[in-house]
């Protein structure tokens, strides 16, 4: 499971991206995608993009243009997949919240009906 900071780097990965499956980014690009409240500086932004390279979401490759870094950011098959896979999560989620409200609910209607009952 990624950390909040992981999936905001990435997603604007994806987004820089587009409809390719690869990307030339220089880190103040990447930082300007990224919401300014998520509080990233391109240090913590290297190390995330490592991070997100060893889970096996993108590879990375540092690059040297007229003296300015560039990343050279390819995604992998987990990275292509990530907006699937974050959409089947918020359903698993809602779905578990839905059978807790459910269950609450029998419950409350079972308890009330054999209060009547008994009383």
């Amino acid at each position: 499971m990624l950390t909040k900071h992981e999936r905001v780097v990435l997603k604007a990965v994806i987004d820089g991206c587009g409809e390719k499956s690869s990307c030339l980014v220089s880190p103040s690009n990447l930082l300007c995608r990224i919401p300014h409240g998520a509080g990233i500086s391109e240090k913590r932004l290297s190390e995330i993009l490592n991070c997100l390279e060893y889970d096996g979401y993108l590879s990375v490759i540092l690059s040297d243009r007229h003296g300015e870094i560039v990343y050279c950011i390819t995604l992998q098959q987990r990275g292509k997949g990530y907006k699937r896979e974050s959409l089947q999560e918020k359903r698993y989620v809602a779905s578990r919240v839905l059978l807790a409200v459910a269950s609450a609910f029998i419950t409350f209607t079972i308890g009330r009906l054999l209060y009547f009952l008994i009383k």
